[in-house]
């Protein structure tokens, strides 16, 4: 069923809309949202609006249709209410890690061994003759070769304690712009490591470098979670989804060799940053050292 009928039949909004996402009716933002995984969505939902309470921010609310029910054909409607947003308070309130779970590093491992694995195996896709594209292959070899370089450093982990655990909170699960409606969205949201939400917050230019830092000073991290996002700075994860399950286009790719430089100073940025805190492992392509 076409969004469009989907609003206009279970909430009575006549929008001209071809696609789930943000659009105005009657001077209100709202989001539309095809969900996938409907309990998970609601575990995230719950906690967001706990977090939301804590950071006194309105933030979204999903509305219910016409028969008082909050899933439509697997969609849900989400209306935000613009308010007071204070984004020390939100990386005070965001940043503590309050879920009772524990994410096992071994475990983390494994899911990115197979990530890398099935990356792997993507260049067959591209390697015939006939449809043959060297900037996918040569970008999928060299991703690969990073991600395996955070592997070892998850293994400096292990080495250390083989039954070593991090802390869950609430998450981006991908860079996103720079818009208060995009930040306090819930639908952007896993649960996952506060190491990957700072990664998240500097890739979308939220954070700089310096505030890195001060949220390590200011937050308590312990001496594994500092490796954990060292290691989460060097696997490539976004590019690994986009591979995996999304077609590639000849733009998304050139967008990441145009990219190249500015991680390549991300690497070495925090590698200088966490180096204060913690002994990392030494990696002769980010420091300089032996290039060719």
């Amino acid at each position: 069923m076409p969004v469009q009928d989907i609003l206009k039949m279970y909430y009575g909004m006549d929008v001209s809309l071809e696609c789930p996402g943000y659009f105005y009716y009657q001077n209100q933002l709202y989001y539309l949202y095809e969900v996938c995984d409907i309990q998970g969505f609601l575990d995230i939902y719950r906690y967001y609006r706990y977090l939301m309470h804590q950071c006194q921010f309105s933030g979204y609310h999903i509305v219910k249709n016409n028969n008082q029910d909050i899933i439509s054909s697997q969609y849900i409607l989400l209306i935000y209410a613009q308010g007071e947003f204070d984004f020390s308070i939100y990386l005070e309130k965001f940043l503590q890690p309050v879920l009772p779970q524990r994410m096992k590093i071994c475990d983390i491992k494994e899911q990115w061994i197979y990530k890398i694995d099935c990356t792997k195996e993507k260049v067959k896709d591209y390697a015939y003759s006939f449809k043959h594209d060297q900037d996918v292959i040569s970008l999928i070899y060299y991703y690969c070769g990073i991600a395996e370089n955070s592997i070892n450093v998850l293994n400096e982990i292990i080495n250390i304690d083989k039954s070593a655990s991090i802390s869950i909170s609430l998450s981006l699960s991908k860079p996103i712009k720079n818009y208060v409606y995009e930040i306090l969205n819930p639908t952007y949201y896993i649960f996952s490591t506060r190491e990957k939400h700072i990664l998240c917050l500097l890739e979308s230019h939220l954070i700089q470098y310096h505030d890195v830092q001060d949220l390590l000073e200011s937050h308590y991290f312990d001496v594994y979670e500092i490796i954990y996002l060292f290691a989460r700075t060097l696997y490539p994860s976004q590019f690994f989804e986009y591979i995996l399950f999304h077609k590639v286009s000849d733009e998304v790719i050139q967008n990441y060799y145009y990219h190249l430089e500015e991680e390549k100073n991300m690497y070495k940025e925090m590698m200088s940053i966490l180096s204060f805190y913690v002994t990392l492992p030494k990696i002769s392509w980010i420091t300089g050292e032996n290039m060719v």
